[in-house]
């Protein structure tokens, strides 16, 4: 019996697997926030939110991605929709960049938009905690060169924070 190879198109497709993998660990957990009706009725009534990007690693910066600029551009997204950004509001709008540089030039990322904000117990109403209400996210892998893509992909997710706010703070 004669052993067979098994043919793989990219011979680092387990490593890329790998990395995958980490960076979806690698991400903050979100357990039940989503875009739905419900989450989206969290939303209502929050008159302003503070924006914050997480730290996104060097190599990352180097090839262009940076957190200054992302923040801006969120920042800017935002107060364009007429949603007011403010570091002392009701609310963080939290932004996830992570990647991982793998072989052949080659990142795979994971994006999460979320907005955290004060929640407390019907059961016991002195005890409070801030959690996620909404969230969305997606990930993939890109080639270096196009990795500033990823910003403008997180910008989408950002769109979609802005039409779930607007759907549950129509402008008058």
């Amino acid at each position: 019996m004669r052993s067979m190879a098994i043919f793989s198109p990219c011979p680092n497709l387990r490593r890329i697997a790998a990395i995958l993998v980490v960076v979806s660990l690698a991400m903050p957990a979100v357990v039940g926030a989503q875009d739905t009706p419900v989450s989206r009725a969290t939303l209502k009534g929050i008159k302003a939110v503070e924006v914050l990007v997480g730290d996104i690693d060097r190599d990352t910066e180097q090839e262009g991605l940076t957190r200054a600029h992302l923040q801006t551009e969120v920042e800017e997204r935002l107060r364009q929709a007429g949603i007011t950004v403010s570091p002392s509001s009701e609310g963080v709008l939290y932004v996830s960049v992570v990647a991982a540089r793998g072989d052949l030039n080659i990142y795979a990322y994971s994006l999460q938009v979320a907005f955290r904000q004060a929640v407390t117990l019907t059961r016991d109403p002195t005890i409070g905690a801030v959690v996620t209400t909404w969230s969305v996210g997606s990930g993939g892998t890109i080639a270096a060169p196009r990795l500033g893509r990823v910003q403008s992909l997180a910008i989408n997710l950002v769109d979609q924070f802005i039409h779930a706010y607007l759907e549950e703070n129509p402008k008058i």
